[in-house]
């Protein structure tokens, strides 16, 4: 019974440690990157490792806490966007702040796998895609999700006015620009380089 019962606690206890960086990455500035008047958010990272080493349930959870904590913030009024769309419809809103993490999580774990079983022995080409996979993701979700569920309220269209363009996939290229594309480029390096070795650690 305790040889049965090692590997789930071995696991639970992963899940755990991941939970506790994926907070304090939350409640600290550990999870964000200054970028002049814009901030990075590393807070994928610990999905995509989580995702990777501990398989989409996991990647499901992480993203769980990610997105419910961005909840919160709106719910507290600690974002600005977020509490104003919030005031629109909550539970719009908890579809996109949490939903959209949690579907990141589930599919950064695919996709790892995925790349894994094409290319095997490339673990760390693997780690890379998986890496880069989830922050990519987030932003694809969170702001497809965005568009579908607020883009024609008046918030969502002032924005629309002042970046001056005409139609929804421009307004999400102007909201994203370079603060995505870093979050992107710091997500792969970071999640691979400490989840190839990690895994090692792991096994």
């Amino acid at each position: 019974m305790q040889t049965t019962r090692q590997p789930a606690i071995r696991r639970l206890t992963q899940l755990a440690l991941l939970t506790a960086v994926q907070l304090v990455m939350t409640f600290t500035p550990l999870g964000l990157v200054p970028l002049g008047p814009i901030n990075a958010s590393l807070l994928s990272i610990p999905v995509a490792i989580g995702a990777m080493l501990l398989g989409p349930a996991a990647g499901a959870w992480l993203g769980f806490v990610f997105g419910f904590f961005s909840f919160l913030d709106a719910l507290q009024g600690k974002s600005a966007m977020g509490a104003a769309l919030f005031a629109v419809s909550p539970l719009r809103y908890f579809l996109m702040a949490v939903g959209a993490r949690v579907l990141m999580g589930v599919c950064a774990a695919l996709i790892y796998r995925a790349v894994l079983r094409a290319l095997p022995g490339h673990e760390k080409t693997a780690a890379a895609v998986g890496g880069f996979a989830a922050p990519f993701l987030n932003t694809v979700f969170y702001m497809g999700a965005m568009v579908a569920l607020f883009y024609g309220c008046d918030y969502v269209q002032s924005l629309v006015a002042s970046k001056g363009v005409t139609n929804a996939f421009a307004f999400v290229v102007s909201m994203v620009s370079v603060q995505a594309a870093v979050e992107w480029a710091v997500g792969c390096f970071v999640s691979a380089a400490v989840t190839v070795p990690l895994k090692k650690v792991v096994k």
